[in-house]
């Protein structure tokens, strides 16, 4: 098939990866494509670039004109803080980028639009016991998760009004080889560590910035986006992908002590200087088991060393 996917940032380009293992021609959809990255993740075989804006609505009719793609992959957008900064800037690229997005497809008769959203989405101030399935209530006191929720309900009335295809991803808390021009505050956390692995001294693990949360590896990501592309049970359906579990400091201590024997690993207690990391209760991945087939590859220990094998191979990029 062919398959548009907006956004070569860390997820669109693992997921183009995958996609084009499983046989399909990719094209990526950027304002700002950086293809060293690209050819890097994403790889150069099947894969083509348009650099594009969401907001430019007759760019985004062109490049599905010039594709025809069967299915549209929409993982581009603002994450995390860059939301708010400021936020009339972070909402309206968020949300009538998407529109567009949306709109483009069903005028250019895509079949099936896989929409990548986050389990960010549930109203975790107020969720008490897991695990977390994806008929749990949703809520937002910030602004990114405000622009998913809007999404997710938007896209919800397009497949009702046009008949699209729709499927709705959930990633956790995604990390990986990437240049996190988007503003996952996670993932800075994870390349900074990382970078930390690779130099020599002691490994400071920073409690407060890492927390409890579902850290899923970007090519287990990549998968699920693949599959909710080709599973025919999963139109109209709401998928999480992650890892099933929560992972504390304490885990990454004794994930990273078997990766680093000789070295010393610190838990640093303290501030987070403004990058606290999240508390999270597990999510449920029953219903992507069931209907994607999707389970997780790389729990953390695994996710990390591949993460610092590629690392290594390639550097990291800004």
């Amino acid at each position: 098939m062919k398959i548009l996917i907006t956004g070569a940032g860390l997820i669109g380009c693992h997921a183009a990866n995958e996609l084009v293992q499983r046989g399909h021609n990719v094209t990526l959809f950027d304002i700002n494509p950086n293809q060293i990255y690209i050819d890097a993740i994403a790889g150069k075989k099947r894969v083509s670039v348009m650099r594009g804006d969401l907001l430019d609505l007759p760019a985004l009719l062109r490049a599905m004109k010039s594709v025809k793609p069967a299915i549209v992959v929409h993982s581009a957008g603002f994450i995390g803080g860059q939301v708010a900064n400021p936020p009339y800037r972070g909402i309206r690229t968020n949300i009538l980028g998407s529109v567009n997005t949306f709109e483009a497809a069903q005028l250019s008769g895509v079949k099936r639009v896989v929409h990548v959203s986050t389990f960010g989405v549930y109203d975790w101030d107020n969720i008490k016991t897991g695990p977390v399935t994806e008929d749990f209530p949703r809520g937002a006191t910030q602004f990114y998760q405000a622009t998913k929720i809007a999404n997710e309900l938007l896209l919800g009335a397009y497949k009702n009004h046009y008949g699209l295809e729709t499927v709705v991803i959930r990633p956790a808390s995604v990390y990986g080889p990437g240049h996190y021009r988007g503003g996952s505050g996670g993932g800075k956390n994870m390349a900074e560590l990382t970078r930390i692995c690779l130099g020599t001294g002691p490994i400071e693990l920073h409690e407060k910035r890492i927390g409890s949360n579902d850290f899923v590896y970007a090519k287990d990501v990549g998968r699920g986006i693949a599959l909710a592309c080709e599973a025919k049970g999963a139109a109209g359906k709401t998928f999480n992908i992650g890892t099933g579990e929560t992972y504390t400091p304490q885990d990454f201590r004794q994930a990273l002590a078997k990766l680093y024997p000789k070295r010393e690993i610190k838990l640093i207690k303290g501030a987070d200087d403004g990058r606290a990391g999240n508390e999270r209760i597990n999510i449920s991945l029953a219903q992507a088991k069931r209907v994607l087939g999707y389970t997780p590859k790389y729990k953390l220990a695994q996710g990390f060393k591949d993460y610092l094998a590629v690392s290594k191979q390639y550097g990291f990029w800004s």
